[in-house]
């Protein structure tokens, strides 16, 4: 590669040593940059990179000078999570890929509100770099095309980050169903429950930054329609049924009820007709009591329920993500070749370890490595025109076609 200094792959490097010694091999550690120094960001992506032994953190690019506690623990503002990590912070995307430090990343992270990925993304990858975008793909339908797009031409990893979609049960349901074992899919039934308190109520040390609600998560921006449930969590849930059972959206009916406090949508319930006729019934629930079940999984994490109908059987998967012993995955043919898979995953949050599969997947990408992609810009594109499609339904009262 003409990039040997900043590529994540193995190299050759030969050592002039005064005895002579031979060439050694020495592992070139994957460069990533993060973009958005939020919750997420703290709580999760920079202390697993720290942790991970493949990668090393170049940069943070954020343009904020305060910080929002209320998703992760001990929030700090981009400047002294910069110096915690002794990496040079960026204000803005411009700034950083015209910086020399750009030069010897290869890939980014993403994790911005929804409404900026779009933007973000052209950029990136049109300075050769590849992305982990954090789900969803954008929150606009011709902006996801696009983006993807430009994934497909710049021959860059491109992975949204629906993590659930990385773990073993989510591979093998996906496995089976290309395999026939659940036939010509014909229906679905989802649902993700998980607490009110987020969308509905005040988050502990908002109030004096943007009033009483995390508008990144209950306010629309840009383009969008609505912003809530659907957005937040629906994405998980939608992006896990399109990549198992491979169904594409073709239109939408969609009731939402609202939040009084802050806007958001807490409860969404739509029927979406797909293009070989199946149904998905899917439904978002943040009714939970508690506080945030990723913090704190003391009283359960979030609830989730997928069952896929089709001509030879049925495949159930369901369970509290928080608690791997809840849950299974279970194949119930008709003709009584049955299989069970004990064992709940679903998203991966676990604030311990070196990350999730979806980004050792995207390091594996980085480094020119053969690699799964579960989560790509095609499956992302579908959950964008579902969730847009509901907002939509549930503001016009009428069915809506996807764009």
């Amino acid at each position: 590669q003409s990039r040997i200094t900043t590529s994540a792959s193995y190299c050759i490097l030969q050592v002039m040593a005064d005895s002579g010694a031979p060439a050694k091999r020495q592992r070139v550690l994957t460069r990533l940059a993060v973009i958005g120094a939020g919750s997420w960001t703290q709580g999760w992506h920079l202390p697993h990179l720290q942790r991970n032994a493949r990668t090393e953190i170049a940069a943070i690019v954020d343009p904020s000078t305060t910080c929002v506690q209320g998703y992760a623990p001990d929030m700090k503002a981009p400047k002294e999570v910069a110096e915690q990590y002794r990496v040079p912070l960026f204000r803005d995307v411009d700034e950083f890929l015209n910086s020399d430090v750009a030069a010897s990343v290869d890939g980014v992270i993403v994790c911005t509100p929804h409404h900026t990925h779009y933007e973000i993304g052209l950029k990136v990858l049109k300075a050769n770099l590849h992305v982990l975008m954090e789900k969803p793909m954008t929150a606009d339908v011709e902006q996801a095309r696009l983006l993807a797009e430009a994934a497909s031409v710049s021959g860059k990893t491109f992975i949204v980050n629906t993590s659930a979609n990385f773990r073993s049960q989510a591979i093998r349901a996906h496995e089976m169903v290309r395999n026939g074992d659940v036939g010509e899919i014909e229906h679905v039934s989802c649902y993700m429950m998980r607490e009110r308190d987020f969308l509905d109520g005040t988050v502990p040390g908002m109030a004096a930054l943007e009033g009483s609600t995390l508008s990144s998560w209950t306010k629309p921006h840009g383009n969008m329609v609505g912003n809530g449930m659907a957005w937040g969590q629906l994405s998980h849930t939608l992006s896990w049924v399109f990549f198992v059972t491979g169904l594409s959206p073709e239109s939408v009916a969609c009731q939402m009820v609202f939040s009084k406090n802050t806007g958001a949508d807490l409860y969404s319930s739509a029927i979406i007709r797909c293009a070989n006729g199946a149904a998905i019934n899917v439904q978002g629930v943040a009714s939970m009591p508690g506080s945030n079940a990723v913090l704190d999984d003391s009283s359960g994490g979030k609830l989730v329920e997928n069952k896929i109908f089709g001509t030879q059987g049925c495949l159930f998967y369901s369970g509290d993500d928080a608690r791997p012993s809840s849950g299974e995955l279970i194949l119930r043919r008709h003709d009584g070749k049955h299989q069970k898979h004990q064992g709940s995953h679903f998203e991966n949050t676990l604030l311990e370890g070196d990350g999730p599969e979806s980004l050792h997947t995207f390091i594996d990408g980085c480094e020119g490595k053969p690699f799964f992609n579960a989560s790509d810009a095609q499956v992302g594109i579908k959950v964008v025109q579902a969730i847009d499609a509901m907002y939509r339904s549930a503001k016009s009262g009428c069915m809506e076609k996807v764009l």
